[in-house]
C-alpha cells in the first residue's frame, strides 16, 4: 500500500512540475498578427487640420486625431469639411487617406 501511495505522489508531483514548466513558457500561444490586420479604418469628416495632425469626427460623434506625414499616401489634398477614409496604425499614424466626399461650396483656390 505504501508503494502505491508513493507512486501516486510521485506521479502527481511530476505532472505538477510539467504544468508549471508550460505555464512559464515565454512563447506566445498564437502567432502575432501581420501589420495589415492591425491597421484601423477611420471614416468621417475632417474637423480640423493643425500641422501634421488631422482631427476626424465619425458618424457616431467620436473624434480621432491622425498624424499625417510624408509617408501618408493621399490621392488629393484634403480640407476641413471633407469626408475621408483613412487607414491608420494603432498609434495614430495615417498610412493612407482617401477623399470620399469633397466639402460642397468650398472656396475655389485663387487662379494665378
Amino acid at each position: 500500500m505504501k508503494k502505491l501511495v508513493h507512486l501516486a505522489l510521485g506521479l502527481m508531483l511530476s505532472v505538477g512540475v510539467v504544468m508549471l514548466a508550460y505555464a512559464d513558457d515565454p512563447r506566445p500561444s498564437s502567432p502575432p498578427m501581420p501589420f495589415s490586420q492591425t491597421s484601423l479604418v477611420v471614416k468621417g469628416d475632417v474637423l480640423m487640420i493643425e500641422g501634421d495632425f488631422y482631427v476626424v469626427k465619425d458618424i457616431t460623434g467620436h473624434e480621432t486625431r491622425l498624424r499625417v506625414t510624408s509617408d501618408t499616401k493621399m490621392d488629393t489634398k484634403v480640407k476641413v469639411g471633407d469626408k475621408i477614409e483613412a487607414h491608420v496604425t494603432p498609434d495614430g499614424h495615417a498610412k493612407s487617406i482617401t477623399l470620399q466626399i469633397q466639402q460642397e461650396g468650398a472656396a475655389k483656390e485663387p487662379r494665378s
